[in-house]
């Protein structure tokens, strides 16, 4: 028995499990965004730095997936395994202003502002002027906000209670609706109406010290990224009430007023134009979907070649 337990020991050690799926799509990903960033060097200022910071991005996730893979039972490694894809999307999301302005100028403002304008016949964010209220604007600031920590949220409950295969899934299908949302960015570079029609807005927010600072904040953290279209607070969100539909109901009814809030502070905080919105709610089931097939594919052993 104890030589047998040993052998299974040595060969778990020895034997890689077939990698994270959520893993195989991160370096992809990244992969993709570094052969951009080779063959649109002549562009990108400073692109050496981004493709060695994108290397090295994959070569960590790589390792770190590799690792955990070896030593199944090293709960670190396990652990840093499990947190590397916030790591992955926030770091994606932070080179992408490196990129969207270089790889497909000029910007495309004036084109999702006049959709805007002949599908409403008014620019929305301007029409919001009449319901301005500083208690509304704190609301939907805080709500704006939470989609930082709704994912997050999910995805931990789901972990800690031991349902694994909805924790892979879940966040397999969360980190790919980030992913589409950064195509969009460089498919179609937008700052926002914040900045495109500003001239256009005559009523202030009338942002109060919560809301300010909370706004303050996330124009250090994002800056003047090229992240408009689509909307990937409002894709995100919905793919995380996709999947506690599935998972956690009681999680979906507790998130579905922030989602709500944070869908219509899109456009009433000028982060983004009425079809950014859109094109977030049609890209989240297809996401989810998506993410179903792709999950699949790449769990299966022997993906990737991977021994299972």
């Amino acid at each position: 028995m104890i030589f047998a337990g040993i052998c299974e020991k040595i060969y778990r050690m020895t034997t890689p499990r077939p990698p994270r799926p959520v893993d195989a799509l991160s370096v992809a990903f990244i992969g993709l965004l570094l052969l951009l960033v080779l063959a649109f060097s002549g562009r990108i200022p400073g692109a050496g730095l981004l493709a060695l910071r994108y290397l090295g991005v994959v070569l960590l996730v790589a390792a770190a997936s590799t690792a955990a893979r070896r030593r199944p039972e090293g709960r670190l490694l396990g652990y840093i395994n499990i947190l590397l894809p916030i790591f992955v999307v926030a770091f994606t999301f932070d080179s992408m202003s490196q990129l969207t302005r270089y790889i497909n100028p000029p910007d495309k403002d004036a084109w999702l502002a006049g959709l805007d304008l002949s599908i409403f016949g008014v620019h929305p964010g301007v029409w919001m002027e009449r319901i301005i209220h500083p208690a509304l604007t704190t609301v939907l600031q805080l709500c704006y906000t939470s989609y930082y920590f709704l994912p997050i949220a999910l995805c931990l409950i789901l972990y800690f209670r031991g349902e694994r295969d909805a924790f892979e899934r879940s966040v397999f299908g969360i980190v790919l609706g980030f992913f589409v949302s950064y195509v969009g960015y460089i498919l179609v570079p937008a700052l926002g109406p914040r900045f495109f029609i500003g001239d256009m807005f005559h009523a202030d927010l009338m942002r109060g010290h919560i809301a300010a600072a909370i706004n303050d904040t996330l124009n250090l953290l994002e800056g003047e990224n090229r992240d408009a279209f689509p909307s990937g607070h409002t894709e995100v969100v919905l793919i995380v009430l996709l999947y506690a539909w599935r998972y956690r109901r009681w999680y979906f009814w507790l998130a579905l007023p922030l989602v709500s809030g944070l869908i219509f502070s899109t456009v009433y905080l000028r982060y983004h134009y009425a079809v950014d919105v859109i094109a977030g709610v049609i890209l989240a089931p297809l996401c989810v979907v998506l993410a179903s097939w792709l999950y699949d594919k790449l769990a299966k052993p022997g993906a990737l070649g991977s021994r299972g």
